[in-house]
């Protein structure tokens, strides 16, 4: 997975003009915050199922002022719900083949489109900062309609990061455990990862500096306060990490940070040969996913 470029740039960091710089920045910021969705195939059987599935279409406005859409998913009689979140560029309807195996496990699902995707409103993404308040609302709806709840919160890529700068915050006890599938570390570590790669640079300080006051123009934050790990530091929600180690896009090793930070109970379980959002075709994933789940139940 790539940021897409139209921009060349060559040459080492000595040589780059600041004006380059610029505009490479200014490309960072269309690509990486800016809405936009890659088309996304939904295979018959995933179709079939939302059909038959008892569906409720639930709406509710943020802190700031947006429509945010969900998938009420209710097939079983039962207060286990897993809240599901996507990552970047994308919408609810690339994880409706995890939430298919979820739902055959004996779980209810609320599947979320994250703002600026899918079905909600927004022009931005915030790396987890804004998303993390939207999912609060989210874990206030369930328990609004059962207060005896017992909540997953499962995020991949962005979601991933979503959920885990969400235990930063006071979760209700409702939420027992969290799921972070390749999650990044931090913003900052994430955006310069992907410089270094894309475009070949080994100097990364003053593109990130011009990013991030355009960032705090535009969105009013910083890197910092989009920093998974660091909400990590005094997690006591028990989370399960999980990351593919062919993973390029989020590098492997930020699985590795991400649980030296986390301080609560935590298990990791790192998957061969697999790449980004790529985990959940290992033939153990939800079965793995379900003992740990039912260890926190």
């Amino acid at each position: 997975m790539k940021f897409p470029k139209a921009l060349a740039v060559a040459g080492t960091a000595a040589g780059v003009s600041y004006l380059t710089y610029r505009q490479i920045a200014d490309q960072l910021f269309q690509n990486a915050f800016c809405k936009r969705e890659r088309p996304i195939e939904v295979e018959p059987k995933y179709q079939e199922w939302i059909r038959s599935s008892n569906v409720l279409r639930v709406n509710l406005t943020s802190f700031d002022g947006l429509k945010l859409t969900a998938y009420n998913i209710r097939n079983h009689e039962t207060d286990k719900y897993i809240i599901m979140l996507h990552g970047i560029w994308s919408n609810k309807k690339i994880m409706y083949p995890c939430a298919y195996e979820f739902d055959q496990l004996g779980y209810n699902i609320l599947l979320v489109d994250q703002r600026a995707s899918g079905d909600s409103q927004g022009e931005y993404y915030t790396y987890g900062q804004k998303e993390s308040l939207d999912l609060m609302q989210w874990i206030d709806y369930l328990r609004k309609k059962d207060p005896n709840c017992r909540i997953v919160l499962f995020g991949m890529s962005m979601g991933a990061a979503t959920v885990m700068t969400a235990a930063a915050n006071k979760l209700p006890e409702n939420v027992r455990c969290i799921v972070e599938d390749c999650g990044y570390s931090s913003m900052r570590e994430e955006i310069d990862h992907v410089v270094r790669r894309d475009y070949g640079l080994k100097y990364t300080g003053a593109i990130l500096k011009i990013l991030e006051n355009k960032m705090k123009d535009k969105l009013q934050m910083s890197f910092d306060d989009a920093s998974p790990k660091s909400c990590l530091d005094n997690n006591e929600v028990p989370i399960l990490f999980i990351h593919g180690d062919k993973d390029d896009f989020v590098p492997f090793d930020m699985a590795k940070i991400l649980y030296n930070h986390n301080k609560g109970t935590k298990k990791y379980y790192p998957i061969k040969d697999k790449g980004h959002c790529e985990a959940c075709t290992d033939p153990n994933y939800y079965r793995n996913i379900d003992t740990f789940i039912a260890s926190c139940l």
